[in-house]
């Protein structure tokens, strides 16, 4: 991981982390690009009570939040079909307006 990745994951600034590199407290190689990379190994070792560990998804977990997916993808096609029913409607309403608004206005005769 990059030294900006490392801190994210220690909970630590970018610059802690190049601090413990360049007292070589943590151990970091450079790569092709000459770019320090770090062992989640390294770091684990050298902030072992910050590093936050990846937790894996139970199974039920993720069935739970796929029933979620479905509802909240299911409210959101109802969203759109309402909005798209609205905006029919304000179409028809508009050409209604238009139409009423090209016709000529009725004049009583006595009003010259």
């Amino acid at each position: 991981m990059t030294p900006g990745q490392a801190a994210e994951a220690a909970g630590v600034s970018r610059w802690a982390i190049m601090r413990a590199i360049n007292s070589q407290k943590l151990k970091a190689q450079r790569d092709n690009r000459n770019q320090w990379q770090i062992a989640p190994e390294d770091l684990a070792a050298h902030w072992p009570h910050t590093v936050r560990q990846v937790q894996i998804a139970h199974p039920n977990d993720i069935a739970e939040l796929r029933a979620k997916l479905e509802g909240e993808t299911a409210r959101a096609d109802a969203a759109e079909r309402s909005r798209d029913q609205a905006e029919t409607d304000r179409d028809r309403w508009q050409r209604m307006a238009e139409t009423l608004a090209e016709r000529p206005r009725f004049r009583w005769p006595w009003h010259r």
